[in-house]
């Protein structure tokens, strides 16, 4: 049971980062994030803004997906590092975005 809901919880954190990075970045959605994120980025640099952010929020949930699949296939915690590598590089192309256009 706690296997099933498991899968649950990836499945569900999987899908909410890839859908969050489509709608940033395809869908230019920026308002998605806190105003105070976005309100320096000058309209020029909206489209690259979002596209960095978008695929920070991808690789997050790619590190969710990835973790998932080590741990129901190696049946250990070692999912924990690839959820720490895709956390800590999507956190850093977000942040790099936020320094380099919100300013």
């Amino acid at each position: 049971m706690e296997k099933i809901l498991g899968a649950i919880l990836i499945g569900a954190f999987t899908i909410l980062f890839f859908v969050l990075g489509y709608l940033v970045w395809i869908k230019e959605k920026i308002t998605l994030f806190h105003s105070y994120h976005y309100d320096n980025v000058a309209e020029e640099n909206r489209k690259a803004f979002c596209k960095i952010s978008g695929i920070g929020l991808i690789v997050i949930g790619i590190g969710v997906l990835s973790a998932g699949i080590i741990c129901s296939v190696t049946g250990s915690a070692w999912g924990a590092i690839a959820i720490a590598i895709g956390f800590l590089i999507g956190l850093t192309m977000l942040i790099y975005a936020g320094i380099k256009y919100n300013h």
